[in-house]
């Protein structure tokens, strides 16, 4: 007998099968995560998150620098002298031990107060900078984790599929024996065989690459073997979509961000034109020159000096550099009013796509789903018309092939229609 379209098939790509079937890891060697370890796992090695921290930690230490312009400044100071002076061939020499105490307050200092508002808010601006980062993460963990479901169960339905058209082969094969198929059927049914292996070796290459995206998301080696499996319910889908659309641009960490970045540029401009305003600030210092160490701590209530300095410091002219300051404030903040409407829109378009996502990936569920049952039931009656030769193997092949379609389509559907809810969440700052 003539080897089959199958037969040759295998012969041609059996070892890219086996190959793909070998690199995917086996269910009793892969390690199961849950959605929530898969998102603490990514949270933890993300280096985005990492990087967000750092500049947080940063932004909390260029507040305390603020502070140092107005917190008193307090020194002290301790010298010894040994002095000697030739005048005229005569030898003269002094010792000497001079100390002093020294504490100086900025009482006024319109920029460095407008400057320490500035880095507050610079601070708050990197924290809902963090925050955004951090819902992120979670987002990309939950999309890998949902993509890893969808591929695998697709490779699932790819797999049946092979199984079915298999058995129609083995099925026909036996009709064919007996007389009671065509030689063209049987050939159809070879055909499919081939054709359903292929989409299978697809299937197999989809789900290793999303079982690789899924490990990258959550920052371990992508070489892990790694299983997923569906998570609980979460919230209901109608209180995700029953939001108001200002409150949530507003809600979101990345526009508060942006707000707390317009906030700061504010008091930066402020601090520019403080320049031109007085300054006032007071200093206190006491100081004692005595001959020898010993002396200097005795009787320290007498023979000191003490200042009391009280300073007004008006600008007057500093060459155009506090013009400058104020000219450059101003387009930086005009810069931060256009980058914060923008991001504005920006958050209410991908809130209004979102939600367009989430109602369309469920209608697309609910179709899938009916067309799924009448798929199986074509299926069922094409099998039964074609045991009782009523109907052609091109029918039930056509038959099996919408079937599995229709299955991998509502696979597909209700994982995007998970991804897509999640997405909201985040667009809604959830």
């Amino acid at each position: 007998m003539r080897p089959s379209i199958c037969d040759r098939l295998c012969g041609r790509f059996g070892v890219a099968v086996v190959c793909v079937v070998l690199a995917w890891p086996l269910a009793s060697s892969a390690r199961v995560y849950t959605l929530d370890e898969c998102i603490a796992t990514a949270l933890a090695n993300n280096t985005a998150l990492a990087s967000a921290q750092a500049g947080l930690d940063g932004a909390r230490a260029d507040v305390m620098s603020s502070w140092s312009g107005v917190l008193p400044r307090v020194s002290a100071g301790l010298s010894e002298s040994d002095q000697l002076v030739v005048a005229e061939g005569i030898e003269t020499s002094s010792t000497g031990v001079n100390g002093n105490v020294s504490l100086s307050q900025v009482l006024f200092d319109g920029s460095t107060f407008a400057s320490i508002s500035g880095s507050q808010h610079s601070r708050a601006a990197s924290e809902a900078s963090l925050e955004a980062t951090r819902r992120s993460v979670v987002l990309g963990a939950r999309q890998g984790y949902y993509g890893l479901l969808k591929a695998v169960q697709l490779r699932d339905v790819a797999a049946e599929a092979v199984d079915l058209a298999r058995e129609q082969l083995r099925k026909t094969q036996s009709l064919f024996d007996l007389g009671s198929a065509s030689r063209s059927d049987l050939l159809k049914a070879e055909v499919q065989v081939a054709q359903q292996e292929l989409n299978l070796i697809t299937a197999e290459k989809n789900a290793a690459t999303a079982r690789a995206g899924l490990c990258y998301a959550i920052g371990i080696d992508v070489t892990t073997e790694l299983e997923a499996v569906d998570p609980a319910p979460e919230q209901a889908e109608e209180a995700v979509l029953d939001f108001d659309l200002d409150e949530a641009v507003a809600r979101r960490p990345d526009i508060r961000s942006q707000e707390e970045m317009l906030v700061a540029a504010q008091r930066s401009l402020l601090a520019a034109k403080a320049a031109w305003w007085p300054d006032l600030s007071l200093s206190i210092s006491y100081g004692r020159y005595k001959e020898s160490m010993d002396d200097f701590w005795d009787d320290l209530s007498d023979d000191y000096s003490r200042a009391v300095t009280l300073n007004l410091s008006v600008p007057i002219f500093d060459g155009l550099a506090t013009v400058a300051g104020v000219s450059r404030a101003n387009a930086n903040l005009r810069s931060y009013e256009l980058a914060l409407k923008d991001a504005r829109l920006a958050a209410a378009y991908e809130i209004e796509t979102a939600r367009l996502s989430v109602q369309e990936q469920r209608s697309r569920v609910a179709t899938a789903e009916k067309a799924l049952a009448n798929a199986e039931e074509d299926l069922r009656v094409s099998e039964e018309r074609f045991r009782l030769r009523s109907a052609s193997m091109l029918e039930l092949i056509d038959a099996r092939t919408a079937y599995s379609r229709s299955k991998a389509e509502l696979v597909q559907a209700r994982y995007d229609h998970e991804a897509a809810k999640a997405e909201l969440k985040t667009a809604l700052g959830l």
